[in-house]
């Protein structure tokens, strides 16, 4: 599995793991307009994308929550290989069952000004 890491530069790190896989944070969201890929991330390209404000709000997010490593679909996987991208798609479900934390970002539901430190309707946290 491979996660992603938002450095103290806010530049993000992608990370493969094999075995004893750490507590992550993973985004379940809609697709928008250009989506950051395996291969922006890699090349350290996409931050001019629409997708990347996404990417980065929900890496402030996870951090801010306490969390090191979180993983996004788009830039985690490598859609080049056929392998990898089949080996994903039937490892899905376990990944977001074992994450620790799942935020969801719905980009056709107007929100009103939230502030993320509030966590009065935040449902607990799943152990």
């Amino acid at each position: 599995m491979r996660l992603l890491k938002y450095n103290n530069d806010g530049r993000f790190s992608l990370i493969q793991f094999f075995d004893d896989i750490p507590q992550y944070a993973i985004l379940s969201r809609t697709w928008g307009l250009e989506e950051v890929t395996f291969q922006d991330m890699k090349e350290g390209n996409g931050t001019s994308k629409a997708g990347f404000d996404k990417i980065r709000f929900y890496g402030e997010q996870a951090r801010h929550d306490g969390w090191q490593y979180f993983w996004v679909d788009t830039c985690c996987i490598d859609k080049s290989s056929s392998a990898e991208l089949s080996e994903a798609i039937n490892s899905m479900f376990q990944w977001y069952r074992n994450a620790a934390k799942c935020y969801v970002y719905l980009l056709d539901v107007p929100s009103p000004g939230i502030d993320i430190g509030d966590k009065s309707d935040q449902l607990p946290n799943r152990k």
